[in-house]
């Protein structure tokens, strides 16, 4: 049990460092990690509900992000032709561009990463990370699924 656990830990610190250099990133583009994270997920359009549900966020700090974007000229909203009161957010133009360069510095980033760690098997570990992630929704101290 030792074990699983010592790997538990690592793993929240291992999460804290990829925050941190999420948010890196984003700063390079003059973004915060969750608004890039929501122009990423808005693509050509969908519901502010369902890039909450997709992040597993709330939607009340999705819209305020989502509203963020839109005044600042790197989304927009659209008619839902599903819904009529639920409007699409899609990503500008501007949007895109900022994303582009978001992407870029991640790209430079994980060439960092790669070349520091050259021993790293990355298809195995993402495989084990697969098995865990299995085992934690098959855990039955998960809430159940809707």
């Amino acid at each position: 049990m030792d074990e699983v656990d010592g790997v538990i830990h690592a793993l929240v610190y291992v999460n804290k460092l990829l925050r941190d250099a999420g948010e890196k990133a984003a700063a390079a583009a003059g973004q915060t990690h969750a608004r890039r994270m929501v122009l990423q997920s808005a693509g050509d359009g969908t519901t502010v509900a369902d890039i909450a549900r997709v992040l597993g966020l709330q939607r009340q700090g999705v819209q305020r992000i989502a509203d963020e974007l839109v005044a600042d000229g790197l989304g927009r909203y659209g008619n839902n032709p599903r819904h009529k009161k639920s409007r699409l957010f899609a990503v500008t133009p501007s949007g895109q561009s900022t994303l582009a360069a978001v992407h870029e510095e991640h790209a430079a980033w994980l060439t960092e990463l790669n070349e520091a760690a050259p021993e790293m098997d990355w298809a195995s570990l993402h495989l084990t990370l697969d098995r865990l992630t299995a085992a934690l929704q098959a855990s039955s101290r998960q809430p159940a699924r809707a």
